[in-house]
């Protein structure tokens, strides 16, 4: 049995192994960081214009009427949160494929090939991803409504705190589960769930999550301090601060973001993989 380093170091190298493919899947995370950076701009731009007529009419923000913002900017960031959420789609699908392709032992990376097939496994992903965290979110967000600004919001938060890490640590088995037998039922069968955290031991099972998120962590915070330097550079070379958001966000989507989320679902598969051996 594989111990923590060996699928941490494993999952780090794999990426390497298909950078074409990697820069592939890194086209979609820097389509989506593009288009937050311009739907920012736009909701700003649009919360300005909102606020600027409430003090020319003495109204609140809240009452100013659509007519009186820019139809056109509003449409076009509702359009763009809806492509956003879609390329998402396929972005989940694809770590799918990459937890599949590491419960399989293949050493090379997903293709694209099956675009249709992608997109309804981000489906998949997604609703087991909301299904693990509704109690969570809803003891968070029922808990904040019905203490106000009560002495029982450390407690709700503690609670909630603790509901959120329990079921992260038992949907990433379940998410396992189901890209291991393509069956979405499969993420909620409980039983097998724990009896696969059981059998790899919980010590080292959550041993090798905490281990891969701070080495996730280091990784990030290493890349983002040398891409600020090169930022600052570009920034000087450039003067207009949204050219240079734009540059920032396409090269962390493309170099940084495709990384890390092959890195950590190839570790995902991997706890699997050794889990039921």
């Amino acid at each position: 049995m594989a111990s923590i380093t060996d699928c941490v170091a494993e999952g780090l190298k794999y990426p390497f192994n298909d950078p074409k493919k990697l820069m592939g899947i890194g086209v979609l995370f820097a389509l989506i960081s593009a288009i937050s950076v311009f739907i920012s701009v736009k909701s700003s731009d649009i919360l300005r214009i909102a606020v600027n007529v409430a003090e020319n009419t003495n109204a609140t923000v809240s009452h100013i009427s659509f007519s009186q913002l820019p139809a056109g900017d509003i449409y076009l960031v509702a359009g763009l949160t809806i492509v956003s959420f879609i390329i998402s789609l396929f972005i989940l699908g694809y770590q799918y494929n990459v937890v599949k392709f590491s419960i399989d032992k293949k050493e090379d990376l997903p293709g694209f090939e099956d675009i249709v097939g992608m997109f309804v496994k981000g489906i998949k992903y997604l609703l087991v991803i909301l299904a693990y965290n509704i109690i969570p979110m809803i003891v968070f967000f029922g808990g904040i409504a019905l203490a106000g600004d009560s002495s029982a919001m450390p407690v709700i938060f503690l609670i909630s705190a603790i509901l959120f890490l329990i079921a992260y640590f038992l949907m990433i088995m379940a998410l396992n589960n189901m890209v291991a037998y393509d069956s979405i039922k499969k993420a909620f069968d409980l039983r097998e769930i724990t009896d696969n955290i059981s059998n790899l031991g919980w010590g080292k099972y959550i041993g090798i999550i905490l281990f891969t998120i701070i080495a996730y962590m280091i990784i990030m915070v290493a890349i983002s301090f040398i891409l600020s330097f090169i930022t600052a550079i570009f920034a000087v070379a450039v003067n207009q601060a949204l050219v240079v958001s734009a540059f920032v966000a396409i090269i962390e989507g493309l170099f940084i973001d495709s990384y890390g989320a092959v890195f950590y679902n190839r570790v995902c598969g991997s706890i699997y993989r050794e889990a039921i051996k």
